[in-house]
């Protein structure tokens, strides 16, 4: 028979999965578990116990995946995906994110201490690499608050994990570390700036060619309405 302390770990897990931004109240949490409140007491000290243990599951599983992901060779590609699944995981977890970082007293759970070692170990490997140009130390500080304030933007506006607001941070995080600027691995944000410069690359070209090589780069770009828009040399001059 389940405990009452798997009832209560179970039903928060449910109400954060249906409802993620959503921190369901200490009665919803006991009358959803069938127990009552001084079982949730006994078993957790108060609610936010309660939410605090369904963090180290959840990131405990989250933690797993990410080592699970074999690495690339490519120690700045690595550290990019590291951080894509981290802020994704954030997005995705905004509640129990909160519980990680967001503690009045300062003090991180021991889910949040996690992920400052695994940041460190990444970090460290850039630093042997001569590829950061900050102690680590400060690299693990700055990070993780861009981290935080771009999960933090994300939940607020809506955004997405992989949407172009995180990919800009990132890649501000990626210059500000190593001192590089970033190169943009989008195929998307490449098929658009050249459609931008189209009437410049391709002036030997004939019309038709000029309006084929459009229609690729918008196929590739991804916006329709971009191909309305778009100067009319790179539409082949196909509007009267």
């Amino acid at each position: 028979m389940e405990s009452g302390r798997d009832r209560l770990l179970g039903v928060a897990r449910s109400l954060l999965a249906e409802h993620p931004a959503h921190e369901p109240s200490t009665r919803e949490l006991y009358e959803a578990a069938g127990v009552t409140a001084p079982t949730l007491y006994h078993h957790f000290g108060t609610k936010e116990g309660l939410l605090q243990a369904v963090v180290e599951s959840a990131f405990a599983a989250y933690l797993e995946r990410k080592r699970s992901v074999p690495r690339s060779g490519d120690l700045l590609g690595d550290f990019a995906a590291g951080w894509d699944m981290h802020v994704e995981f954030g997005v995705q977890n905004p509640v129990l994110y909160r519980f990680m970082y967001g503690s009045p007293d300062g003090r991180r759970c021991p889910a949040a201490q996690r992920a400052q070692t695994e940041l460190r170990h990444g970090l460290e490997r850039l630093a042997d690499a001569g590829l950061l140009r900050m102690g680590v130390d400060e690299a693990a500080a700055v990070t993780t608050g861009m981290a935080i304030g771009c999960v933090t933007q994300l939940v607020h506006d809506g955004g997405s994990a992989t949407g172009p607001v995180a990919r800009s941070i990132r890649a501000a995080l990626v210059a500000e570390l190593t001192g590089r600027s970033p190169q943009n691995d989008d195929p998307r944000d490449a098929a658009q700036l050249l459609l931008a410069r189209l009437g410049v690359v391709t002036e030997s070209f004939s019309s038709a060619e000029k309006a084929l090589l459009g229609q690729w780069l918008h196929t590739i770009a991804g916006h329709d309405e971009q191909v309305r828009t778009a100067p009319r040399a790179a539409r082949g001059g196909r509007e009267r």
